[in-house]
């Protein structure tokens, strides 16, 4: 639970990070812009990329590796990390590993239908006790009275 939260905490840090670099070059990138300066705009536009990649790719990384080890606990197959992969991709800045969209999806999709599938088996279970137990109290009722 707390490591859940620090991942959390951790999560919107970064986030707010690769934000904060964005706004901070925002104007600057916009002023070059509106001046024609094409050099100082691309130089400025990559340079606000790059480090706020920094932040985005560590909270990728968050993010996969949570619904991974999500994963893992149920016993799903998780996909292979290749360079051709339409599952993963590899950050330039920093060289971690991280789930796209699509493959974020298809695990989340995959953990959903086997938590629903382990929750009908108990919740049919629950449902076969709780009418035997009444079925007891209903003879136990009828035997005392």
């Amino acid at each position: 639970m707390f490591a859940w939260l620090h991942e959390e905490r951790k999560l919107r840090k970064w986030d707010r990070k690769a934000q904060e670099i964005r706004d901070a070059y925002a104007e600057d990138i916009r002023k070059a812009r509106s001046e024609r300066d094409g050099d100082k705009w691309n130089d400025l536009l990559s340079t606000c990329e790059f480090e706020a990649s920094v932040y985005e790719d560590e909270a990728a990384e968050i993010r996969s590796n949570r619904v991974v080890s999500r994963a893992r606990r149920l016993s799903l197959p998780i996909p292979y990390k290749q360079e051709d992969s339409d599952h993963w991709w590899q950050s330039r800045t920093l060289g971690i590993w991280a789930l796209t969209d699509v493959g974020l999806a298809e695990l989340r999709r995959a953990i959903r239908l086997e938590e629903k599938e382990r929750r009908d088996v108990w919740l049919a279970w629950g449902g076969m006790l709780v009418s035997i137990l009444s079925l007891v109290v209903a003879i136990l009722a009828l035997l005392i009275a």
